[in-house]
């Protein structure tokens, strides 16, 4: 397709807001680096004519240092296209060293200027059309109703950059060029000069998709012996930034981006710490015991009065079957329908997780973790994947991606299942709610803080000697603090919840059709509840396998099969806990649930220590289907066996010490006190070491950190 267009730019310039304005779509943004992970690409149609956009990760230059960027880098050398390259205005000069890197390349892309009116505010003002000329390429200054100019741009844009810079005629570009062989060249469809820049630059990358000779590569070590041209043309391209930017900058006022006054408090290294907690137990009060418990309420009696209610009196009316009684009230209202409850909850956990992203926080926090988090063989930039898989853990493996070291990527995807993603809240609600009432916010805090501690300290293990992590480096701009963009938060919102209702529409109503007929009829298709002696499905298989989970006290079948199927989905645990005890349909789905696990009366059933026991379980044991094939693309499939085996086993041990304690083994009373011994002795040592003085620096570029410092 001619009319290929390419977003090109720097992390967290608005590439992907740009993106969805001109194709309408709903990808998530963000206000930090590493929220497009992957290339996207649509198709639009404008002024009868078809448009294809693409949407690429975000990068500083045209060296990688992470998989995002290499996705970038690798389809500009590859594909011959039209680009787009989107522009912060308050860190011009900065993201100007692209766009000189594109034209080096030979591209010619048309500059799209962004926060143009924000630098205003502060002063500063630029003559874009002087930048036009210096530059010779187009540029576009963004006023929120740019769609036309864009499209129309478009037309006439030029794939090929037919000057030259300046400085490119210092560098020994033809000498390079002439120790390549001809198919050598061909690789990179005309960009042979910018080749030949990357060579010089010691580009790694570069040098090995050319498979150069051990004579070509002695030969260019001689060249480039000779000057350290990495610094040199790094030199010349900030000089050549330099210069030119006088030459554009019509007013200026000192002013440090990013910063603002209550950075000097959220970033302090004393009430950093408690500050996110505090707004972590906030949002987990208003999510687990408030206003969202009470919005969950009214959903379930909306859907028994609306539509379980009818469907049950028309079923009678018609004098259906009892299996097809049973089958529509207790596997798909009473299973299915109870989850429907919990979207109003999911909605507030998703909202807060946005305002987070957007507001700018996110990034703070990953320099407020550095330290801390480096103890344990990750990086600051690991918070991103944290904080989102208490969301959805399947997402959030792909924001490893944003993390330049291999082993610490593996690491940070790897402990990611082992955070509270937002499948398990209606077992954290039911089976919390029934044993500790009120008291639930504060076990369902302790599991999140349980399963993050865990992740850390097995990443800290790998650390040692399996997945060592290579040389420190973390640059990470700070972005200004901005109003939460109402469109994108009812996007992420609206995404979230639809794939969660697409789940629950799909794959949770298939799988608790199949537990019930399994739970309902026997291997000879008896139905069981008409039958005298008739023992269902389910109850034989998970029976046998019952035998492993009874160490840990959760040998009864029913638990068994919920387990199982919550590999699916974790939704379905609650899902077929439901229908394995036979759950009437009732407008009080989370209370009649919990109640039934206070009962013999019922299949499952739960003591205060076995409800402890299967909120741990289901907190770690394994990760969901979805989770394991993102794993399993990101990682391999060799780590992402060990991860789960790993994973189940961590779960099977401390369920396994804790419940035999409980019943009096004196055996799991000394490993459990050892245990406690060493993590004690753990956290002092540990704490000893992040009691230090740290500064944060909101700009890479500044040039008077005395300011800009804290």
């Amino acid at each position: 397709m001619n009319n290929k267009i390419v977003l090109v730019g720097n992390p967290n310039v608005g590439k992907t807001t740009l993106y969805n304005y001109l194709t309408n779509s709903f990808e998530h943004t963000g206000n930090w680096h590493g929220v497009t992970v992957d290339k996207i690409e649509k198709v639009v149609e404008f002024e009868s004519k078809n448009y294809s956009i693409v949407d690429l990760p975000g990068i500083y230059s045209l060296t990688s240092y992470s998989f995002e960027e290499q996705v970038s880098i690798d389809y500009l050398l590859k594909n011959d296209v039209k680009i787009i390259n989107i522009c912060d205005a308050n860190v011009l000069e900065r993201n100007l060293y692209l766009t000189l890197q594109l034209l080096e390349m030979g591209c010619k892309p048309t500059l799209f200027i962004n926060f143009d009116k924000e630098i205003k505010k502060n002063g500063v003002k630029y003559d874009y059309d002087k930048l036009s000329q210096l530059l010779k390429i187009d540029i576009i200054i963004n006023n929120y109703n740019v769609k036309e100019k864009i499209f129309s741009f478009v037309r006439k844009m030029e794939k090929k950059y037919k000057d030259n810079i300046d400085y490119l005629n210092i560098l020994p570009i033809k000498e390079v060029l002439d120790i390549l062989s001809l198919e050598q060249k061909k690789l990179f469809l005309g960009k042979e000069n910018f080749i030949a820049i990357k060579i010089l630059e010691n580009d790694e990358n570069i040098i090995e998709k050319l498979k150069l000779s051990s004579h070509q590569k002695e030969k260019l070590k001689i060249l480039s012996s000779k000057e350290d041209y990495q610094s040199k043309i790094a030199g010349l391209r900030y000089s050549y930034i330099s210069n030119i930017l006088k030459e554009c900058k019509l007013s200026s006022k000192e002013f440090v981006y990013g910063k603002f006054f209550i950075d000097k408090i959220i970033l302090n290294k004393y009430l950093c710490l408690p500050i996110f907690l505090m707004i972590l137990f906030t949002i987990f009060y208003i999510t687990f015991s408030s206003f969202g418990a009470f919005l969950s309420e009214c959903l379930k009696s909306l859907i028994d009065n609306f539509i379980g209610t009818p469907i049950n009196r028309f079923l009678l009316k018609v004098n259906a079957p009892a299996w097809i009684i049973g089958l529509f009230s207790n596997a798909i209202i009473g299973g299915v329908g109870g989850l429907f409850s919990f979207i109003p909850q999911v909605v507030l956990l998703f909202l807060f997780l946005s305002l987070l992203e957007e507001s700018g926080y996110m990034s703070r926090l990953a320099f407020c973790f550095e330290d801390l988090f480096y103890k344990f063989g990750l990086s600051g930039k690991s918070i991103f994947t944290i904080l989102m898989s208490f969301g959805c853990t399947t997402t959030a493996v792909l924001t490893s991606r944003n993390i330049e070291d291999k082993n610490t990527k593996i690491k940070t995807a790897l402990i990611s299942p082992y955070m509270s993603c937002s499948a398990k809240l209606p077992v954290y609600a039911v089976i919390g709610g029934a044993f500790f009432g009120k008291g639930n916010i504060f076990i369902i805090i302790g599991l999140y803080v349980l399963g993050v501690v865990i992740g850390l300290i097995l990443s800290s293990l790998l650390s040692k000697k399996i997945l060592k992590s290579g040389e420190r480096s973390f640059i990470l701009e700070f972005p200004p603090y901005r109003f939460p963009n109402l469109r994108q938060i009812i996007i992420v919102i609206y995404q979230n919840c639809k794939n969660f209702i697409i789940k629950i529409s799909t794959i949770l109503l298939s799988f608790s059709v199949i537990v019930w007929i399994f739970q309902n009829f026997s291997f000879t298709f008896e139905y069981v509840p008409t039958s005298q002696s008739a023992v269902s499905m389910l109850e034989i298989i998970c029976e046998k396998l019952s035998v492993l989970f009874r160490p840990i006290g959760l040998g009864n079948w029913g638990i068994v099969a919920s387990l199982i199927v919550g590999v699916v989905a974790k939704e379905m645990i609650v899902g077929t806990m439901a229908i394995i005890n036979k759950l009437p349909n009732t407008n009080n789905f989370t209370d009649q649930l919990g109640n039934s696990f206070l009962s013999l009366a019922f299949v499952i059933n739960f003591s205060p220590i076995t409800a402890i026991i299967m909120l741990i379980f289901s907190l770690l044991y394994m990760p969901c289907i979805s989770t394991i094939a993102v794993l399993s693309k990101e990682i391999g499939k060799k780590w992402t066996f060990i991860a789960c085996l790993i994973q189940f086993s961590i779960a099977y041990a401390i369920c396994f010490v804790i419940y035999n304690f409980y019943i009096g083994s004196l055996f799991a009373k000394i490993l459990l006190s050892i245990i406690v011994l060493i993590f004690l002795i753990s956290i002092f040592f540990v704490s000893k070491k992040l009691i230090k003085t740290k500064k944060f620096c909101c700009n890479s570029s500044c040039k008077n950190c005395s300011k800009c410092c804290f």
